[in-house]
């Protein structure tokens, strides 16, 4: 799972808590997690991250470089995105905005028993 965020994104906050939640039960089932955090210095990120226990690594894509490389999957402006890969590494899902608890897990899940 990647999430695009920055720290002084309101959406991202809104959605901080249900990443952590997923992190912590689909972590443990073998699903990988990394953020893209596309504005901030080491800072403000660090904060970011300790106060909303968001323990999964993060990329520092101040340039833009990383979302160009994902070949149009999180278009520039739309932060938050969360994409859901499946084993493959293609894109299995897209959250524009913020992500909710119930659609992360209804959408882990369903990811993970396609590749059952």
């Amino acid at each position: 799972m990647v999430n695009v965020w920055y720290a002084s994104c309101p959406p991202c906050r809104v959605e901080a808590p249900a990443l952590k939640a997923a992190h912590a039960e689909y972590g443990a089932k073998g699903v990988e997690f990394v953020g893209v955090n596309t504005r901030d210095q080491a800072g403000p990120a660090a904060a970011f991250e300790e106060t909303f226990g968001i323990t999964y690594p993060s990329i520092p894509d101040p340039d833009g470089a990383v979302l160009y490389a994902m070949d149009g999957s999180v278009p520039p402006n739309a932060v938050p995105t969360t994409l859901i890969l499946d084993a493959e590494g293609r894109v299995a899902a897209r959250i524009s905005g913020a992500a909710d608890q119930s659609t992360l897990e209804s959408l882990l899940d369903t990811v993970l028993a396609e590749g059952a």
